[in-house]
C-alpha cells in the first residue's frame, strides 16, 4: 500500500529550518508547552517520540510528566513526525534535523 509523504526529501537534500516553517512552529509550540517541566532526558524523549512514536522505559520513569504530555496526544507533532518519516532515506538530513531539535529544546 502506498503511503503519502508530506515532505519529499531526496538523498542529496540538506536540512535548513527556514525551509520548514510548520516544523519550526510546532517546535516553538512544544517549547512553550514544556518550559516548566523537568529537563531529565528531555531531548531524548522528544526525538524518540517524533522519530518512532516510542519512549524508552528508563526515560519514561525518569520524566513521566514529559512522556505523558507526548503520549497523551496533547502536543501537536504532525509536521515534525512527518519530516522525520520523510527523511529516513537521508541520514545527513535526519542528523541535522535532530541536532536542530536538540539545540532548540536545550535552550528551553
Amino acid at each position: 500500500m502506498f503511503q503519502y509523504r508530506q515532505y519529499n526529501i531526496r538523498n542529496t537534500d540538506r536540512f535548513h529550518a527556514d525551509d520548514y516553517p510548520k516544523v519550526v512552529s510546532e517546535l516553538e509550540d512544544i517549547n512553550n508547552g514544556i518550559a516548566g517541566l523537568p529537563g531529565t532526558h528531555k531531548e531524548d524523549i522528544i526525538i524518540s517520540y517524533l522519530k518512532d512514536l516510542s519512549i524508552e522505559n528508563t526515560w519514561l520513569t525518569a520524566n513521566p510528566s514529559l512522556a505523558e504530555l507526548f503520549t497523551s496526544g496533547r502536543v501537536v507533532t504532525t509536521n515534525l513526525r512527518s519530516l522525520f518519516e520523510s527523511c529516513r532515506i537521508n541520514d545527513q538530513f535526519s542528523e541535522a534535523f535532530e541536532q536542530y531539535i536538540r539545540k532548540n529544546i536545550s535552550s528551553v
